[in-house]
């Protein structure tokens, strides 16, 4: 262990005083040295995983943007669809008419 040069007194409160008795130790100076080295040590793991799930938080809402894009254009092939299906429809109905004027009317020109 490193030499101990720093002599300082602090003020804890209660609770963060039975977090420091907690911690692994001989005495209250080890125990809380061990607690600042355990969070030294922990820190730039911490800070690895933060940005890793930033990473993938960025991915999942790239993910989740070309979704809502491609829900998008689903959506407008539907009413194209839907309006086709109208305009054939239309055509039918009007293909119907024009065969029932047909029998009535010899004169038109289809067989």
């Amino acid at each position: 262990m490193a030499k101990k040069n720093n002599l300082k007194s602090i003020r804890l409160s209660d609770q963060v005083m039975d977090y420091v008795i907690n911690f692994e130790g001989d005495g209250f100076n080890q125990k809380f040295e061990n607690l600042v080295l355990f969070c030294m040590e922990q820190e730039e793991t911490r800070k690895q995983k933060i940005s890793f799930l930033d990473q993938q938080i960025v991915k999942q809402y790239k993910k989740l943007d070309a979704l809502r894009q491609l829900t998008s254009e689903i959506g407008d092939v539907r009413r194209a669809l839907t309006h086709l299906e109208r305009q054939a429809n239309d055509l039918s109905e009007l293909m119907d008419e024009l065969l029932e004027d047909k029998d009535e009317d010899q004169e038109l020109p289809f067989p």
